[in-house]
């Protein structure tokens, strides 16, 4: 009875490894099991994602009008385009709106977020977040809209408080001249500090050793050196991925544009995101609008690209 006891232990342990026989995981759950889970969403994000972005690239070089198939014509989609005139003043407002946009939205969230952290009270930061994050439960189009009533030549809240104020003579139409449209749309949601950059921030900087601030100020650094010397260092890597989202966004706008200006007044706050819907949406140019949109994706890719090769640059706080 011993021996058959002896050798049952040894031959079942063995006969997992068999072979012919599926690999077991603990349990007896097949190794390909949670594979399995996967599938459903490998196909939604090839049908959603890939296959769109494949499509595109192939209809740029076509002459598509939906539904008939596309004419194969080569670059010409891409000849056209940059001979275009509204397509070239699109691609300077764009990298104007997205850099300062991008350095407004950055800068503002890392304010708000070490001013929340330097609270003493971990009740007051809580009350805080959540003042900085329900913001961005409203719908973009309502707060575009609010920003449109704000910045209205007549009755604008803008203007009333200018001219109530002595500032200006009369109201200023800010999103009605060629030369105030774009930066009108660049301050939309001023000063900017709810949302996603900050609340990234604000959980990077509390994720921090507290032993390395409580020795900074033992060495007698004040809170603003800290700020520099210990703080952005630390969270260079969510700091990358907030860059990374902002310039991304900021290329690809177009919905401030259509809500607010709708590209005018004389193209001044035209995108490429815009102007790429207008092509294909009230032209029916779909070949053309998928030029532009793989323009724009090359665009967001060399930038994500170049980013992330500066942030590992000679890093020290990852694995390389």
């Amino acid at each position: 009875m011993a021996n058959e006891i002896g050798q049952t232990g040894p031959t079942r342990s063995l006969a997992r490894f068999i072979p012919g026989r599926p690999r077991m995981r603990s349990g007896l759950v097949p190794i390909y099991v949670p594979f399995l889970f996967l599938i459903p969403a490998l196909i939604l994000l090839v049908v959603f994602r890939y296959y769109p972005t494949i499509s595109a690239i192939y209809h740029s070089f076509t002459i598509w009008d939906i539904p008939k198939p596309g004419e194969f014509v080569g670059l010409k989609n891409y000849q056209a385009l940059f001979s275009d005139p509204i397509f070239l003043q699109s691609i300077s407002n764009i990298l104007k709106y997205t850099v300062v946009r991008t350095l407004l939205t950055m800068t503002m969230a890392i304010i708000g977020a070490e001013l929340v952290y330097n609270l003493a009270s971990s009740s007051w930061r809580n009350i805080w977040r959540l003042v900085f994050t329900v913001p961005m439960v409203i719908p973009s189009t309502v707060d575009l809209l609010i920003w449109k009533q704000i910045y209205a030549g007549r009755q604008g809240l803008l203007n009333e408080i200018l001219v109530g104020i002595g500032a200006l003579n009369r109201p200023y139409p800010w999103i009605g001249r060629p030369d105030t449209a774009l930066w009108a749309l660049v301050f939309i949601g001023f000063p900017a500090v709810a949302g996603f950059g900050f609340l990234i921030i604000l959980a990077a900087l509390q994720n921090l050793p507290a032993e390395v601030n409580d020795a900074a100020l033992i060495d007698g650094c004040s809170r603003l050196r800290r700020v520099f010397s210990i703080d952005l260092p630390a969270i260079r890597g969510p700091l990358a991925l907030i860059l990374i989202l902002s310039l991304n966004g900021g290329l690809q706008q177009f919905a401030p544009m259509l809500v607010v200006t709708q590209g005018g007044p004389v193209n001044s706050t035209m995108s490429p995101g815009y102007y790429l819907y207008t092509q294909g949406f009230t032209y029916g140019a779909h070949g053309y609008a998928s030029a532009i949109g793989t323009i724009l994706m090359l665009m967001t890719l060399t930038l994500s690209i170049f980013i992330m090769r500066a942030r590992y640059r000679r890093a020290y706080d990852v694995a390389i």
